[in-house]
């Protein structure tokens, strides 16, 4: 049995297990619907578009705050890894607010933006921008400067510095870095949904859950799910892609 079919055994196991305890009535099939019912949930959402509406509303807002937080923090991780007296003015204050968690954030988001849009890309530029920070931080770091030194000797520039001694080894801390960076940018922008947003798979969520609607809340929550393990497969294969001579390597 292939790795494919133990996992498709896996979930169909899972989700028999799920529909039976609820028939024979170990779980109230209100307080939590069987896999039947929330099947039929995601279609009706489907069928009337408000599902693929609220999908496309949280997508647009994580992928708007992460690409926004890739860019600030690799711009940070870089600049304080490569450049000493920089990190000395920079990095005290970055790692006092980078425990602060991402929820913690959420009055002033509002207070800030108010109800929409605004508040939800905050929140996953907040909650991503750090992930990308440190893995670009550790990866400068770790470059050895050996190669560095012989690059400048061969008389490499700043470009080529740049692109073919510095970022393919940084590569490998990076991408996954920037894998839990998504992971976490998802989580808070449904979060931020359920809270300061007039549309989104977390306002479909809560305004499910006051309209005891509860097939549709865990509806929400199995696209939610399923779409977040859609956007780890697609910074998988980017990541084999762009380190394909590391996998070579390693599968070596």
């Amino acid at each position: 049995m292939s790795s494919i079919q133990r996992n498709l055994v896996g979930i169909v196991g899972a989700l028999a297990f799920w529909e039976a305890i609820v028939a024979i009535g170990l779980i109230d099939a209100f307080l939590l619907p069987p896999p039947s019912a929330v099947a039929m949930a995601i279609v009706t959402l489907l069928e009337d578009g408000s599902l693929v509406i609220h999908a496309l509303s949280s997508l647009q807002r994580v992928i708007g705050g992460f690409a926004l937080a890739v860019v600030v923090g690799g711009v940070l991780g870089f600049a304080t890894g490569w450049f000493k007296p920089f990190a000395d003015f920079a990095k005290p204050t970055i790692e006092a607010i980078r425990p602060i968690p991402p929820l913690a954030w959420i009055p002033l988001a509002i207070v800030w933006f108010g109800v929409g849009n605004a508040p939800s890309y905050f929140l996953v530029f907040i909650g991503a921008v750090f992930p990308v920070f440190v893995g670009t931080y550790s990866a400068i770091r770790a470059i050895d400067r050996t190669q560095v030194n012989a690059a400048l000797c061969l008389g490499a520039g700043p470009w080529l510095l740049f692109r073919d001694v510095l970022v393919p080894p940084a590569l490998t801390i990076v991408f996954p870095a920037m894998r839990i960076a998504l992971g976490i940018g998802w989580m808070c922008v449904v979060t931020a949904e359920l809270i300061a947003a007039q549309s989104g798979l977390g306002y479909l969520i809560q305004q499910s859950r006051l309209l005891f609607q509860i097939q549709n809340v865990v509806a929400g929550m199995v696209v939610i799910g399923a779409i977040g393990f859609a956007m780890n497969v697609v910074m998988e294969r980017m990541e084999r892609r762009l380190n394909h001579w590391n996998h070579g390597e390693r599968n070596g």
